[in-house]
């Protein structure tokens, strides 16, 4: 997807005429669990943070847009059609006609990194609920304008229609927001918002095509390694005989001495980069920096047999390791105490 530059995109949906926003004040993201992956810095983004936006478009088909954002990436899990499939199934718009924003500094919302399966189960909670905002709001202004309850509407595919199939009048989401400026604050939890029941799904849950395949498979797709900056060179990790091992007296003391005059007659400027056991390698060019990799002379200490996984149990038992508490909540002996059921697990 060819995005604005993701500034001006978001100050653009800010200032839209027709847009229905629903929006977050700026926070910083949740801080990981003690000795846990994630993100430590305090930035806070000066506006605020869009979950979902609708959107008045002469120029779309139907005359409206509609866009989600999430603050993670998808690197390969699938999450670009997943949190689509969420989205679209709570604001019942097409999923062809959902814009699925992903990962954009200052365009998204500043959600964390992303690991593991995080960016469903957690992340994609607030989307939904923003998406279900929308719709409730849509339904609405549709009822106001025609003077009837909310709940002798229904919606499909972005029109508002009356339940009765022999009403034969049609509101476009693109007239709903047309002329007006709506920013909607997202609600605090799931309690707060009409959920669509999981018995009506009809995208979640279903198997969907996704989004990111076409483009793999002919190889248009951009990954971080395809990035090209001015100036750009290439590099390599020369790796230390132990990989996979990250324990034990050895590590950052492997390294006996590395021979730089092994590669200076290879082309593409070769400079060698040795931090502890790090050796790293850098070329004009990417084949350069692999062939540099390859010749480079480096001499390492003789490592330490690995433990014996035989006994894989008692293995793990005696591997070194250090306690710390994740979290800690009301009076766990008296919960225990009065459990029906006790099951305890190492």
């Amino acid at each position: 997807m060819n995005l604005p530059h993701p500034r001006a995109q978001h100050d653009a949906l800010l200032s839209h005429p027709g847009a229905l926003l629903v929006v977050r004040a700026p926070t910083a993201p949740p801080r990981p669990a003690p000795g846990q992956p994630g993100v430590v810095s305090d930035y806070v983004q000066d506006t605020p943070e869009i979950f979902v936006a609708v959107l008045a478009d002469d120029a779309a088909p139907d005359g409206w847009r509609a866009l989600a954002f999430n603050g993670h990436v998808d690197l390969g899990t699938g999450i670009r059609t997943a949190l689509a499939q969420i989205v679209a199934e709570e604001l019942h718009v097409p999923m062809a006609r959902l814009e699925m924003v992903l990962g954009h500094t200052n365009a998204t919302p500043n959600q964390g990194p992303t690991i593991a399966s995080a960016s469903i189960q957690i992340s994609a909670a607030p989307l939904r609920r923003a998406a279900a905002q929308a719709r409730e709001q849509l339904l609405a202004r549709a009822a106001q304008q025609w003077g009837v309850a909310a709940d002798t509407l229904r919606l499909r595919d972005g029109i508002v229609r009356p339940a009765d199939e022999r009403d034969e009048r049609a509101l476009r989401y693109g007239q709903l927001v047309q002329g007006q400026h709506t920013r909607l604050e997202l609600a605090a939890d799931d309690s707060q918002v009409r959920l669509k029941p999981a018995g009506d799904y009809t995208l979640v849950g279903s198997a969907v095509a996704r989004v990111d395949i076409p483009a793999k498979a002919t190889g248009e797709l951009s990954f971080v390694h395809d990035v090209r900056v001015p100036g750009m060179r290439h590099g390599r990790v020369v790796r230390p005989p132990h990989p996979g091992r990250d324990a034990g007296d050895f590590i950052g003391r492997c390294l006996l001495d590395v021979d730089t005059g092994s590669v200076a007659h290879l082309p593409g400027r070769v400079q060698v980069v040795v931090q502890g056991d790090f050796i790293g390698v850098v070329a004009d060019r990417e084949e350069q920096a692999e062939a540099a990799m390859r010749a480079l002379k480096v001499r390492w200490k003789p490592v330490p047999p690995a433990p014996a996984l035989d006994d894989l149990a008692s293995a793990i038992r005696a591997n070194p390791a250090r306690r710390r508490l994740l979290l800690e909540e009301g009076d766990v002996d008296a919960a225990c105490a009065g459990a029906a059921v006790h099951l305890r697990r190492t």
